[in-house]
């Protein structure tokens, strides 16, 4: 791949419509406030990680802890940002992409109301809804609650707030703000779009010097 430097750092725009939550690859771009190098430097094009980034790698390590269905997968830090890739698996996760990141396909469900028979009065036919029915008669056709999926802005915003307490309290500096309060986000449609990602990322740190990022670019 050809090193584009406006290709990944370009500000997305959220997609009206997506469900974030319903599974997904994404790539995500995470800056230090005001283009800082919090985390360490480039030396001979290989990242040297200060104990302020080896910090902000332990506690994304550490996010399937708090997050069970998350998968991490491609992961660099700069000087003074990182780069990303993380599944959610889920309906919304196309299979090609659940299968080249290790994750479950799931496919989507639907929940159908369990079978009713209507009495003369419109009532429901207990002999059709079964005891526990009987005594619920009136809840008896909701279908269950699924539980609330973990979206993308769930991961990214514990990994936030927890890297942010963290380097404040290494940094004796309570209250400061280390991260950038925005961030740079990609959805991975296919797995073309997966790989040509990952190389971005794992040879990032070859290209400093051009990155934008750079607080030392001319």
């Amino acid at each position: 791949m050809t090193y584009d430097p406006s290709l990944h750092h370009r500000r997305s725009i959220r997609l009206r419509g997506y469900d974030y939550a319903g599974g997904g690859a994404y790539f995500v771009t995470i800056c230090a406030h005001a283009k800082k190098c919090l985390f360490g430097g480039i030396v001979e094009g290989n990242m040297i990680l200060n104990e302020a980034g080896r910090i902000v790698q332990r506690i994304w390590e550490t996010l399937p802890q708090h997050f069970g269905s998350l998968a991490l997968d491609t992961f660099q830090i700069m000087p003074n940002h990182l780069h990303a890739i993380f599944v959610l698996p889920g309906p919304g996760l196309e299979a090609a992409l659940a299968v080249a990141t290790g994750v479950p396909v799931i496919q989507p469900s639907f929940i159908n109301p369990p079978y009713e028979k209507k009495g003369r009065r419109g009532r429901a036919c207990p002999t059709l809804l079964g005891p526990a029915a009987m005594e619920n008669e009136g809840t008896a056709s909701r279908p269950p609650t699924s539980p609330r999926r973990t979206s993308m802005g769930d991961v990214v915003g514990t990994f936030k707030s927890i890297s942010t307490i963290a380097l404040n309290k290494f940094m004796s500096r309570p209250g400061a703000h280390p991260l950038h309060e925005n961030f740079y986000e990609h959805i991975i449609r296919n797995v073309d779009d997966l790989e040509i990602i990952r190389e971005y990322i794992i040879h990032n740190p070859q290209h400093w010097a051009e990155d934008p990022e750079n607080p030392n670019m001319t």
